[in-house]
């Protein structure tokens, strides 16, 4: 009988053993914090060439007003290349002839 009860206070001793280190807690517990959000870009810098790429490509007028600008600026002294690679020209089979 005294086998009996040392093997339930045995038993008792290691269910509250189990319990007490199932309790316990630990720094793993506490939520990863999120990163803080990146703060809101700014819109890109316009670009003034792409602009004027983009209205001279919409209509035959508005290339014949880019062309018009860009001679009108032209001086001996400034006189430099400008990428037109940006360029489409438009076609129209209505529009009448422009001098330049």
């Amino acid at each position: 009988m005294k086998d009996h009860f040392r093997f339930k206070a045995l038993a008792v001793a290691c269910a509250v053993t189990m319990l007490a280190a199932g309790c316990g807690s630990s720094s793993y517990d506490d939520p990863v914090p999120t990163p803080p959000a990146p703060p809101p870009s700014a819109p890109p810098p316009v670009d003034p060439m792409a602009q004027e790429d983009a209205a001279a490509s919409a209509s035959v007028a508005g290339l014949i007003a880019f062309i018009q600008t860009v001679l009108a600026s032209l001086t001996q002294e400034t006189n430099e290349p400008r990428n037109i690679d940006g360029i489409t020209p438009p076609v129209s089979d209505t529009t009448e002839p422009t001098s330049i």
